[in-house]
């Protein structure tokens, strides 16, 4: 584990290895209550280099390593045989690998605009529909 951390830090690794979950173990090794605020922590941490390769010397200490556990997962998944996994247990499998390995990125994005149209005549119409338009392309 990275002699940067400290000793939270450490902590959130160890609880975040076992608990597989970053809300829960800023829950636990923060002392916070609300789901929101830990899940912000949590979040935070996973974004830290040195948390993420201590995850991930931890992990690899354990014997986990992510292209075998993929592999795994996808021979499972073709072949078929005495797995009882539904796809989204399949794609819930493959996020609690790619989160526990630190490559997984979840991505949110919100826009909120609040205005009058009332007072527009139509080309200002027409242009806010093209830069409403352009926007919902990048998202």
């Amino acid at each position: 584990m990275s002699r940067n951390l400290t000793y939270k830090q450490k902590a959130f690794v160890n609880e975040f290895i076992e608990s597989k979950n970053a809300t829960t173990a800023a829950m636990k090794v923060y002392a916070v209550k609300n789901r929101n605020v830990a899940k912000s922590i949590g979040a935070e941490n996973l974004s830290k280099p040195a948390i993420r390769e201590s995850i991930e010397i931890l992990l690899r200490s354990t014997g986990y390593d992510p292209q075998s556990s993929v592999k795994a997962l996808i021979e499972n998944q073709d072949i078929g045989v005495g797995v009882k996994a539904t796809a989204s247990d399949s794609i819930r499998a493959s996020e609690l690998l790619l989160k526990m390995s630190g490559k997984f990125v979840e991505k949110h994005q919100s826009i909120s605009m609040n205005f009058n149209i009332d007072s527009l005549n139509n080309e200002e119409l027409h242009k806010l529909k093209k830069e409403y338009d352009k926007l919902l392309s990048e998202v």
